[in-house]
């Protein structure tokens, strides 16, 4: 009879990628179909040239749209984070350089105020902020992490300045 081998003590590393809402890109992607098609029809009737100038600019339009696929979070316990831009420019942050952590309401009609509908911004150093939506796929343990790691940082600043701030007056009443 064969055993099954031990699984090692070794904590697993946490990493992952955070993507935001497909569904703008998918909206791109169709309307720009739709559009072009519109613009071969005009450019065969042989439309008027500002009919075929607005469907062309109607196309431009959607390219931000279908950009939206690169935007994205890789995320190591360890390492810290990439985030790809909607170029897909990179940039790799550490996990200590998150100052603040806040989150906002998301204005969807009666769920004002409510909880799952809040996106959260990460202000990191440089004072560039990043927002990772409500309706983010895999956000949960990243922002797990980060909550981790900022919190960590300002106990650690907190405690560094109470170090440096004096005991008390008992110091300066002796001097009188």
């Amino acid at each position: 009879m064969a055993q099954k081998p031990e699984k090692s003590a070794r904590r697993r590393i946490r990493r992952g990628t955070v993507y935001p809402n497909r569904e703008p890109s998918a909206i791109g992607w169709v309307c720009c179909a739709c559009f072009t098609v519109v613009l071969i029809l005009c450019i065969l009737d042989r439309a008027e040239r500002t009919t075929c100038l607005i469907v062309g600019a109607c196309i431009l339009l959607t390219i931000p749209l279908m950009m939206t696929r690169n935007i994205r979070i890789d995320y190591h316990e360890k390492k810290g984070f990439v985030y790809h831009n909607l170029l897909g420019m990179r940039k790799r942050y550490r996990w200590e350089e998150i100052t603040y952590i806040r989150k906002t309401n998301a204005r969807l009609g009666k769920w004002k105020h409510s909880d799952k509908l809040s996106d959260t911004v990460i202000e990191l150093q440089n004072q560039k902020k990043i927002r990772v939506g409500w309706d983010a796929y895999n956000d949960d343990e990243f922002l797990h992490l980060a909550w981790k790691s900022y919190k960590e940082r300002r106990n650690r600043n907190a405690a560094d300045r109470s170090e440096s701030i004096p005991e008390g007056r008992e110091d300066q009443a002796g001097d009188r």
